[in-house]
C-alpha cells in the first residue's frame, strides 16, 4: 500500500477488500455477484483448514485491486466479472486487500450478490410448453471475507499509464490466492478459494487478465475487468 499511515500487521487491521468470491447457487435462482468493500478482519475457528503453498519467494507487502481506468488513470472502485461455463452463472466483483506472503497473512472482505441463471419454460399459442432461454429470477447477496492466504507469484512487469492508487515503481503483474468465506444474509456461510490475476506489459508469465472463483460445484472464469497489484519489499 502507499499510504502514509504506520502499516499495521494484517491480524492487527484488515484492508479493504472487495472480491471474488461465490456464494452458493440453488436451481431457480440467478446468478451475478456484485460486491461493495467492507472494512473487517476475519480470523477461523480451529476447525478451518487450508494447504498453503511452501514456495514463498519475497517478503513483500502486496496490495491487489479490482480496478477501472478514467482519463487515462487507473482507480481502485473497478469491477471485474466472472462466468461458469457449465451453469452461464456470473459474479461481477469490486474490491481491493492485500496480502503478506512472507507471513502468510491475509486480509479484506467485500458484499457480494450472486444470480443465477435458469432456464423458464412458456407455453406457446397451442398450449406446448417450450424452453425459454436466458430466463433468470432471484439473487442471493451477503458479505465475504478473506480468511486465508495461500499463494503469491510475482511477475514484474510495467505500468504504461497513470497510476491513481499507489506509486507506479511499484505495480506488478503476478497471481495472488486467496481462500474466503461468504456470510449469505439468509445464513450460513460457504468457503470458496479467489484468484486475483495481474497482467502488464513485460511481465514474464503468460497470465489470464483477472479472477477466478472456485466454490460450490462453480468456476469462475474472468469475462470483463480488469486488476492491479502494488508490491513493496
Amino acid at each position: 500500500m502507499t499510504s502514509s499511515e504506520p502499516r499495521h500487521r494484517l491480524h492487527h487491521v484488515a484492508g479493504i477488500c472487495l472480491f471474488a468470491v461465490v456464494v452458493s447457487a440453488r436451481p431457480g435462482l440467478a446468478s451475478t455477484l456484485i460486491l461493495t468493500a467492507v472494512h473487517t478482519s476475519y480470523q477461523p475457528g480451529p476447525t478451518s483448514s487450508l494447504t498453503i503453498s511452501d514456495t514463498i519467494t519475497d517478503t513483500v507487502n502486496v496490495r491487489w485491486d479490482l480496478v477501472k481506468v478514467v482519463q487515462g488513470t487507473v482507480l481502485a472502485g473497478g469491477k471485474d466479472v466472472g462466468r461458469d461455463a457449465a451453469s452461464r452463472d456470473t459474479v461481477t466483483l469490486t474490491g481491493s486487500g492485500e496480502a503478506e506472503p512472507g507471513e502468510k497473512e491475509a486480509a479484506g472482505g467485500g458484499t457480494f450478490v450472486h444470480r443465477h441463471r435458469a432456464s423458464g419454460r412458456r407455453s406457446d399459442h397451442r398450449g406446448e410448453e417450450s424452453e425459454e432461454k436466458d430466463a433468470s429470477e432471484g439473487e442471493v447477496h451477503g458479505i465475504y471475507v478473506v480468511t486465508k492466504f495461500m499463494d503469491w507469484q510475482p511477475d514484474g512487469g510495467k505500468l504504461t499509464i497513470n497510476d491513481g492508487i499507489g506509486q507506479a515503481s511499484e505495480a506488478s503483474s503476478g497471481i495472488l490466492t486467496l481462500k474466503v468465506r461468504l456470510f449469505p444474509s439468509r445464513g450460513g456461510h460457504q468457503d470458496g478459494v479467489l484468484t486475483v490475476n495481474c497482467r502488464l506489459p513485460d511481465g514474464r508469465f503468460d497470465i489470464n487478465e483477472g479472477i477466478t472463483l472456485a466454490i460450490d460445484g462453480f468456476y469462475f472464469v474472468q469475462d470483463e475487468g480488469r486488476t492491479l497489484f502494488h508490491v513493496q519489499k
